[in-house]
């Protein structure tokens, strides 16, 4: 088996058939790879459509009574997975018809994470319980869809099986560019390229609504993290491992799949959660590549949505750190920087459980001096001036 497609649903019904749907259309061999849709305990009768679906293609269901979280249902899929490559496939896309052959060929050179196109957008359904940013980008699409029909009360279907059969169901679909966090994507990807090359944060780009990588590769570094049942980053995380144990990672534009906008299934509780959890799990100077990431991403979620640290100098202050990292004369620098990324990440999230003493005060301003005057680290002692001034500000 060339490929296994890991799917976790949680009452999705309704995207997850379109999914489906959409990977019956693919224009490779339908018997060289196989889906495993993982029912993370559904209420939504999730498991009778499946049981329904007349797939021409192998698919292996497996219910989760109990949601443990996204990760462990991740892991059910793999588990069960035959596939030499694991691609990633959320319940809320809808893949093009090149979609897998893309992602297989993509694999020739071996320990890649190949990374498909992560800022597509489709409305599949409208939903009644849209919120006014819905309402309103939905307004100003200002599509005209030829086929609209009534799930129930609450729902409306746009897109049909016919579209997705002849391919037209792209012309609906949309770059999302109102999240931060794309915007600096595409903007990264445009100065490094495809291979992402001199770039220090491959692993942003590893988000599992369309991405794959060697099985035997997950399987090696200890599948997904199931000790953080909330919603948030795991994705991030597999994909830290996966570079730090060597792995080449490239985006490509042409691996296409739309995810179907719906309301948010999580909570600002549940990302809050999350966030200290990798926040703890990374807390040592060998990974502040990771907590900088981090901060970064909880900024372009949580109002007022502005990063603390200028994203386009988040480069330069890598190769900075990480030079700093060899010799032993910088170590207390990158102790100060990384208990201050921590306590940036507090104040972000209104934690008050740490509060800035005037030792760190005084260490950071001699620090920032120093850096600057005697060893030139630029970016280093502008960032930690910056998250120095945005903790006593807050």
């Amino acid at each position: 088996m060339k490929a296994s497609l890991i799917i976790p649903s949680y009452n999705a019904k309704h995207r997850l058939y379109l999914n489906l749907v959409s990977l019956s259309y693919q224009d490779y061999p339908l018997q060289d790879f196989e889906v495993v849709v993982v029912d993370n305990g559904s209420t939504d009768d999730t498991a009778d459509m499946l049981s329904k679906f007349e797939a021409n293609f192998p698919l292996i269901t497996v219910r989760i009574e109990q949601n443990k979280g996204i990760a462990h249902g991740r892991n059910q899929g793999i588990l069960k997975a035959v596939g030499d490559i694991l691609i990633f496939h959320d319940s809320d896309m809808i893949a093009s018809q090149d979609y897998v052959r893309k992602h297989i060929e993509a694999h020739r050179i071996t320990n890649k994470v190949v990374c498909g196109l992560c800022w597509r957008r489709i409305y599949s359904y409208y939903y009644k319980s849209f919120k006014s940013f819905h309402q309103q980008l939905f307004k100003k699409l200002n599509n005209t869809y030829p086929e609209i029909q009534r799930v129930n009360d609450q729902i409306y279907q746009l897109i049909t099986e016919k579209q997705i059969k002849d391919g037209s169901f792209m012309n609906y679909s949309f770059d999302f560019d109102n999240l931060l966090l794309f915007s600096y994507l595409k903007d990264t990807v445009q100065t490094y390229g495809e291979n992402l090359r001199g770039y220090h944060f491959p692993w942003r780009y590893f988000l599992t609504n369309n991405a794959s990588v060697e099985r035997k590769r997950v399987v090696e570094l200890g599948l997904f993290d199931e000790n953080n049942p909330n919603w948030g980053f795991e994705d991030f995380d597999l994909g830290y491992r996966l570079y730090k144990s060597g792995s080449e990672f490239t985006v490509k534009h042409d691996i296409v799949s739309a995810h179907q906008e719906h309301e948010r299934n999580y909570t600002t509780k549940e990302i809050k959660l999350s966030t200290d959890y990798w926040f703890e799990k990374y807390n040592d100077i060998h990974s502040i590549d990771m907590l900088l990431s981090l901060l970064f991403d909880i900024s372009a979620i949580f109002p007022p949505m502005q990063p603390i640290i200028d994203p386009s100098h988040l480069n330069e202050l890598m190769e900075e750190i990480n030079e700093m990292q060899k010799p032993a004369d910088y170590q207390d620098h990158l102790e100060l920087f990384r208990e201050m990324l921590q306590h940036a990440k507090n104040t972000y999230l209104n934690h008050r459980e740490l509060e800035l003493t005037p030792i760190h005060s005084d260490a950071c301003y001699d620090m920032v001096n120093e850096l600057n005057e005697k060893y030139g680290m630029i970016r280093f002692s502008e960032a930690l001036s910056t998250l120095h001034q945005y903790i006593l500000k807050t």
